[in-house]
């Protein structure tokens, strides 16, 4: 009884938010086979570090405009989508430049052409970035959760097809099948971005009346939420956690080459989905809300924890049972410690939604700011300062960031 009356309380949202989820946390699990199978660790080192380079400048670009858009519920949502996309567009465009400079500096070969595909998938990214949270405002229950699922199914599927058709393909941006598949992917979820054109409805200008969500007398009222962080503590805010993702992407085929940065990339790439899926498919669903969920983040986060311990077990057993190609055997290093780093995500992931309900987003926002400063430098400086291996260098990274998130989740959730 207590179980369904936990189910009953969470926003109409939850069910196909966690199942759009759930599919695209299979379609990237299924997508790491194919990279497994079907490509080298160099292509995908490349796909990898180029993919990196464009999320930095579509999440720079965005300036936390999605979770604003969720916060601050009092705004008509498709006026205020509207405006976020001209604005991120624009700051994107401003932002080229320093595009530039990343894709020189990762030394992945023609760094025209990576900052050509970098642009390409990061205006498609921001705009279907805007529309998961557009959706979870106006959107259907369809569209909550088909915004999620066809983008990583499309392209994996894509990929596949890529593959099989164009088995001769390189190691470099020859033919870049990885890079098309993705920007396909994101490009089907940013037609999602259409609601935003379309005029409100009596409906909608109600909802906004009312403080958004999806409101029921019968049941007890969500705490208020806002966003006060100035314009510019946003930016710095997104600056920080998109150079420090950059940092560990670019540094790593600079310092230890193509093939270790495929190695960690591609098992990055699987792993930090699971705390990816928490944001999108829990906190972000809570904050979008009105009513009050009964469901704490803790059991959230140990759940997903779970499902982290679960990957990483399914990865090591593949390589010690031989499933995998021997090219990949150099995962092994990355496992356990991508693992704990992943697992602490998941627990900040979980309790994302309650600084902006405590009142704690500016003093959360400036520890995430300092957070990821330390990492950068441990990024980019440590190997300079001292020669370390690859896997000696991931092992402090790792042991940083779960101490940090550790102390973040704690401070969160007992203030």
């Amino acid at each position: 009884m207590k179980r369904w009356t936990l189910l009953q309380s969470l926003p109409r949202a939850t069910a196909p938010a966690a199942l759009g989820s759930l599919v695209s946390l299979a379609a990237q699990g299924f997508l790491a086979l194919v990279l497994f199978r079907l490509f080298s660790p160099e292509e995908v080192g490349v796909f990898s570090a180029t993919s990196q380079l464009a999320f930095f400048w579509a999440s720079l670009a965005l300036a936390q405009s999605p979770l604003s858009l969720l916060a601050e519920r009092h705004q008509e949502p498709r006026a205020a989508a509207r405006r976020a996309w001209r604005q991120s567009a624009w700051r994107l465009l401003w932002l080229a430049p320093l595009a530039a400079l990343g894709a020189v500096w990762s030394g992945l070969g023609d760094a025209a052409q990576v900052w050509a595909w970098a642009a390409a998938l990061g205006l498609a990214q921001l705009s279907w970035l805007l529309a998961q949270s557009l959706t979870l405002r106006v959107g259907s229950r369809w569209s909550i959760g088909l915004v999620r699922m066809v983008p990583p199914v499309l392209a994996a599927a894509a990929a596949v097809l890529g593959a099989v058709l164009f088995p001769e393909r390189g190691e470099g941006l020859e033919l870049p099948v990885l890079l098309m598949s993705a920007c396909l992917g994101y490009l089907a979820g940013a037609v999602w971005m259409r609601l935003a054109f379309q005029p409100a409805s009596p409906a909608d200008l109600a909802l906004v009346a009312r403080a958004g969500g999806d409101l029921q007398p019968d049941k007890p009222a969500a705490p208020t939420s806002s966003d006060p962080r100035s314009a510019r503590l946003k930016m710095l805010h997104t600056l920080s956690d998109a150079l420090a993702a950059t940092a560990l992407a670019l540094s790593w085929p600079a310092h230890y080459g193509a093939q270790e940065a495929g190695w960690l990339l591609a098992l990055l790439r699987i792993l930090s989905f699971i705390p990816a899926l928490v944001h999108t498919a829990w906190a972000q669903v809570v904050l979008s809300s009105s009513t009050k969920v009964q469901l704490r983040p803790v059991q959230v986060a140990w759940a997903a924890s779970a499902l982290v311990l679960g990957v990483g077990a399914l990865a090591q057993l593949a390589l010690t049972w031989g499933w995998l190609d021997a090219r990949w055997q150099g995962l092994s290093a990355y496992v356990w410690p991508l693992v704990l780093w992943q697992t602490a995500a998941c627990f900040v992931a979980a309790h994302a939604h309650l600084p902006f309900q405590k009142g704690l987003a500016v003093q959360h926002a400036w520890l995430c700011v300092a957070m990821n400063a330390g990492f950068i430098a441990l990024c980019v400086v440590l190997p300079w300062a001292s020669p370390l291996s690859a896997s000696t260098h991931m092992a402090w990274l790792s042991t940083y960031m779960v101490l940090s998130l550790a102390g973040l989740t704690l401070w969160v959730a007992k203030r």
